[in-house]
């Protein structure tokens, strides 16, 4: 009898552990995807591990009650190409089971989300992802051993210009994707995730500060006294006008925000990287100069009238609030950068509404002068003081129409051709304002004030085309081989993105690369410094932008020191201490 017990019992447990290998499938089973059908380097992604567990079953979940259980729990091994966040697991349903006691478990299907960065020098090609899932199994009286599957998910990495394809949405419907969001500060606060209040409030004063941006200056004086002439015939009028500018700016604003933020299909003043967009916006900009200097000053019928883009159509106004958000885009700066960053983590509606917050931000000041004309009452409503002040703007239409003309210009011209150019409409434009004043008046003081304005417009223009035409650095143009090159080298390499059309660009070369102490450091440190050309929208540099940063936005410079392959990275406008302080590695 006893060497029948010592024999039937081990033959008994091998079938319980072969019945145990067969009812397995039938208990659980595991299957995952990644949100996207391919990556890209650079880009933020997430896998999903779906638990499936079959009726009259649980499992033990990430955090079980009791210290003998078995919790589930999902790795993944190193890969060289990704970075692999913490798994966010869900959490567990407590139940009460009689020959159990009370649980944390995972009943039905459940979800285990994993965040995955694609590093930013990832190759293109297939990639698998490798890993295992841990979990123990239970019925209502029983605790099955536990299982380790293993996971193994195949994709591929494409160039960053490709469009992304989401995958199998409906399971990354419940994903936070604020798990992404990087270190951003707004005014010396830090913007995390869910610090809502500051981020929108944010939104407004950097939209309000897109007004004194150079590309907008143009438009601001222009609508100021288009509000101030129609509340002379009705105030209630005025204020309609200004909410159509005001709605003109902000659904801009919403319809760039869902290629830019949402979808990522291209940067944030990419518009002007198109030939056909900069050529329209140029001949707008040139025809609007060409109004305000009387041009157009003809006889038309009224139904006319009616559909002329104007200051006093509700047609008109829309199309000028579009006008003033898109001359916005290419001046971005560094608060606006990082709220792009903070948009992108954020769910789509959420991502959206915080730009056209931008927007509202930007149309504020518009609102205000519709409401309070009289805030513009200094403005000449009629006579010659007013042609001049007019045609003043025009002047200033006409240098922003020839600023985003550059690339259409010859190449014999060169940089500092262009800029002499340039300086060329502004000088005329002081000289006319003296010329026109010593005509309508001899006295003394309009024509003092008029002076001092002119030298107020021409000596900082003249200043910065000196500063501009001067290129101390010796640049190297980018390419994929030359960037290798330099990489392999083993000295420091400095990449700034940037563009013609990009004016807070030009600030940065006017500033920052003239210094004596970058010269100095760039020269000591044996920096290799690097430029990538971003005006033309097929560009090499954009891949290699966009992989490096969240939303693709210039001004960008990337600063690669030897022994590290991740970048320290300078967004939007920066100084020279802030270039020095990261190249000492900062």
């Amino acid at each position: 009898m006893t060497m029948r017990r010592f024999f039937c019992w081990p033959t008994i447990y091998c079938l319980i552990l072969t019945s145990t290998a067969i009812a397995q499938p039938k208990r659980a089973a595991i299957f995952t995807a990644v949100n996207y059908t391919s990556l890209q380097p650079g880009q933020q992604a997430t896998v999903a591990i779906v638990l499936d567990v079959s009726k009259s079953f649980h499992a033990q979940s990430h955090t079980p009650l009791a210290d003998n259980l078995i919790k589930y729990e999902v790795t993944f091994e190193p890969n060289p190409q990704i970075e692999f966040g913490a798994p966010i697991y869900p959490k567990g349903q407590l139940e009460e089971y009689p020959a159990l006691g009370k649980l944390s478990v995972y009943a039905g299907r459940t979800i285990t989300f994993v965040p995955i960065t694609v590093k930013p020098n990832a190759l293109v090609g297939p990639i698998q992802l490798k890993g295992s899932v841990t979990y123990q199994i239970c019925d209502n009286r029983t605790c099955f051993a536990p299982e380790t599957p293993p996971i193994l998910i195949d994709t591929e990495i494409v160039s960053a210009g490709q469009v992304l394809e989401p995958n199998q949405p409906e399971l990354f419907s419940s994903f936070d994707p604020t798990v992404f969001a990087e270190d951003v500060s707004l005014f010396g606060w830090q913007l995390t995730p869910d610090r809502y209040g500051l981020a929108f409030f944010g939104a407004l004063i950097v939209g309000m500060l897109f007004n004194v941006m150079p590309c907008v200056l143009p438009i601001v004086p222009l609508k100021a006294m288009g509000f101030y002439q129609a509340a002379q015939q009705n105030r209630k009028r005025s204020i309609a006008l200004g909410a159509v500018f005001a709605a003109g700016i902000v659904a801009t604003f919403g319809g760039l925000a869902i290629p830019v933020v949402v979808f990522r299909t291209f940067a944030w003043g990419e518009l002007f990287g198109n030939p056909i967009f900069a050529a329209g916006i140029v001949i707008i900009l040139f025809l609007m100069a060409l109004g305000t200097f009387g041009a157009f000053s003809v006889v038309l019928p009224t139904r006319v009238y009616q559909w002329t883009p104007t200051h006093e159509t509700y047609v008109g106004n829309f199309l000028f609030g579009i006008l003033t958000a898109i001359l916005s885009t290419p001046c971005t700066f560094g608060m606006f950068l990082g709220l792009l960053v903070w948009a992108t983590t954020q769910p789509p509606v959420v991502g959206t509404s915080l730009i056209m917050c931008v927007g509202l931000g930007m149309a504020l000041p518009y609102l205000i002068l519709a409401a309070f004309p009289g805030l513009a009452r200094n403005f000449p409503r009629t006579g010659p003081w007013a042609e001049i002040v007019k045609q003043m703007m025009g002047f200033l239409l006409l240098a922003t129409a020839v600023y985003f003309a550059r690339r259409f210009l010859p190449d014999s011209l060169g940089d500092a051709g262009f800029w002499w150019t340039l300086f060329a409409v502004i000088a005329a434009s002081g000289i006319f304002l003296v010329f026109r004043t010593l005509q309508f008046t001899r006295k003394a003081l309009p024509v003092v004030v008029a002076c001092a304005i002119a030298i107020i417009i021409v000596a900082p223009a003249l200043a910065v085309t000196l500063r501009l035409t001067y290129s101390p650095v010796h640049w190297v143009k980018y390419s994929p081989e030359a960037f290798k090159t330099a990489r392999e080298s083993g000295k420091p390499v400095l990449l700034e993105f940037t563009a013609k059309w990009c004016g807070n660009c030009q600030a940065i070369e006017a500033t920052v690369y003239v210094d004596p102490r970058t010269l100095e450091t760039l020269e000591k440190s044996n920096v290799i410094p690097m430029k990538a050309d971003l005006t033309d929208r097929n560009a090499p540099g954009w891949d290699l932008l966009r992989s490096l940063h969240p939303v693709g936005a210039i001004p960008f410079s990337a600063i690669y020191l030897p022994g590290n392959n991740d970048p320290h990275k300078l967004a939007g406008l920066y100084t020279t201490d802030d270039l020095l302080g990261t190249l000492k590695g900062g």
